[in-house]
């Protein structure tokens, strides 16, 4: 009901007379106004309300929010903390590893870690014995290791084969002795370049040498003094397991690609005697294992204990490796051994048998002691020099061939012998077993 009927007129009418509808529509417009006037008011103070509650809702949802990505950033720093936990316990765990590897047996350090991808390693390591690869090693030192390689080189290369040298020694003998028979004095740790982390034959390619003026197409990875300093960081390395690619492998890498099938018929290294970096990537880069020994009984020994721990290496790192066979060095005469070398060339015997299996070889052919290889040494080959140096190495190296079952070229060997003979007419009297200091 509007406010002008409820309005009671005649109470009105006598009390304003004449005017009392115009008082009373005045009345009623002005209670009209403040009845809109609250209403208005309500309705602001509603608003006014609504917005307050509204801004309120917004900063308790942003704060929410800003709650919710608190939480998130918690979490997330506490899994980043708990995965940095993990990687500090585990870096903990592979010192505690290195420390007790230390320890143990020198052999043991380098099978501390599982290799990677082995099967792929042997099937290239079978295939590569079309290609042999030739590691000259005894954990004793002085037993001719450099002679060998560098004389059995000479050997190959006069055959026609084009050799590779690889000088995985840090002192650099065999790459001293053969730059300085091709007419170079400065030599370089070549060999750092196959051994640095991700090295393949695309980097690791130019620290083949070719030789110039002797082992003409045969080449050289030449080794110095600063190699030790690489080795010991492969080293550790691959104790802590910093690196993606395995640093046992790196020289195999380079040796065992298909890339390098037009460069080497045949590959020597020399190796130090010590169980190194480059020892043990020599090892897993090699298709034959070819120790020298001096025959006495504490050398015998010595070929025991390091063929021992190359059986160790063989399980778990090159499973195809194969021993060549063992060669006395430095002996007293030409012909036949005398009788304190007979004795150690029989413990040796025993101790191979032991160490290896009975799969073992030593060969007839043993080098003696002779001045001429040492005078030769820095300024040529004793292969090249002396008549007599070579029909040895010509000998040991038929055997050698003999064993990798290569068919060598039968006009080649008259060239070579014939070639011993001519030269070697002046020490004719040592064939007869002339004792030969």
């Amino acid at each position: 009901m509007g406010i002008l009927e409820s309005m009671e007129w005649g109470f009105l009418e006598h009390l304003f007379e004449g005017h009392a509808k115009t008082i009373g529509t005045v009345l009623a417009i002005v209670l009209a106004c403040i009845t809109l006037a609250v209403a208005i008011y309500r309705y602001r103070q509603t608003n006014t309300v609504e917005r307050i509650l509204s801004r309120t809702a917004e900063k308790v949802r942003h704060e929410f929010e800003q709650l919710e990505q608190g939480k998130e950033a918690l979490k997330q720093a506490l899994r980043v903390l708990d995965e940095q936990r993990v990687a500090i316990m585990a870096r903990q765990q592979r010192l505690d590893n290195v420390r007790t590897a230390f320890i143990g047996k020198e052999q043991d350090l380098w099978c501390l870690h599982r290799a990677k991808k082995l099967d792929e390693h042997a099937r290239k390591i079978t295939r590569q014995h079309q290609r042999p690869i030739i590691m000259v090693a005894n954990l004793k030192g002085g037993v001719g290791k450099t002679t060998l390689a560098a004389n059995l080189a000479a050997h190959f290369s006069v055959l026609g084969k084009r050799v590779l040298l690889v000088d995985v020694d840090y002192q650099g003998s065999l790459s001293n002795m053969l730059l300085s028979a091709d007419g170079c004095d400065k030599v370089t740790a070549e060999i750092n370049k196959a051994l640095l982390p991700g090295a393949n034959f695309a980097t690791a390619s130019e620290s083949v040498r070719p030789f110039v003026k002797v082992l003409k197409g045969s080449s050289l990875i030449a080794s110095k003094y600063e190699f030790a300093s690489l080795e010991n960081r492969v080293m550790i390395e691959y104790l802590l397991q910093d690196h993606q690619d395995d640093g046992r492998y790196r020289l195999a890498n380079l040796l065992l690609s298909s890339e390098m099938d037009d460069v080497f018929d045949v590959a020597i290294i020399d190796a130090p005697p010590r169980l190194t970096a480059g020892t043990v990537n020599a090892f897993c880069a090699s298709t034959h294992l070819l120790v020298p020994t001096v025959y006495d009984l504490l050398s015998a020994e010595a070929v025991g204990t390091f063929l021992d721990s190359a059986r160790t290496l063989k399980r778990s790192l090159n499973h195809e490796i194969d021993l060549l066979g063992v060669v006395g060095m430095l002996t007293y005469q030409q012909g036949r051994l005398n009788v304190r070398e007979e004795n150690a060339k029989r413990a040796a015997i025993r101790q191979v048998s032991k160490a290896w299996s009975a799969n073992h070889y030593f060969f007839k052919r043993h080098i003696p002691r002779k001045a001429e290889i040492a005078k030769a040494a820095g300024q040529d080959l004793a292969y090249f020099c002396d008549p007599t140096v070579r029909r040895w190495f010509d000998s040991l190296g038929a055997e050698i061939a003999e064993r990798l079952g290569w068919q060598i070229d039968a006009s080649r060997r008259r060239a070579t012998s014939g070639a011993a003979r001519l030269a070697g007419a002046a020490t004719m009297s040592e064939s007869a077993g002339v004792r030969v200091q």
